[in-house]
């Protein structure tokens, strides 16, 4: 499980790179995906960095369009890691959804 959720990570990274040369509508949708994937093996410590780093990728890449020359570059790639951090912080959820409630109710 480990080098699937390590390829999923390494593969959002290049298909974030590339989605600031290339457009695709399946793009956002792959990346959510990737990053789902990606979050399966974690625990709750790496889940709360994930949620601060999907807070900050989302609210804050935008602002990288301000660096000339490179930087609608440099904001369409975080931007589109922020997207596969969503998907991250979604399957976390839904994960951690699922222990409490087997928690709560399998006794």
């Amino acid at each position: 499980m480990n080098v699937i959720t390590a390829a999923a990570r390494a593969l959002a990274v290049i298909l974030a790179i590339a989605s600031a040369f290339v457009t695709a509508p399946l793009i956002p949708a792959l990346l959510l995906i990737l990053g789902g994937i990606a979050a399966l093996n974690n625990n709750a410590e790496k889940n709360s960095k994930n949620f601060l780093m999907t807070i900050v990728l989302i609210l804050g890449a935008e602002s990288l369009s301000a660096i000339p020359v490179i930087g609608v570059t440099l904001a369409t790639i975080f931007g589109s890691l922020g997207t596969a951090f969503i998907g991250a912080s979604f399957v976390a959820i839904v994960v951690t959804l699922g222990y409490r409630f087997k928690r709560d109710w399998v006794k």
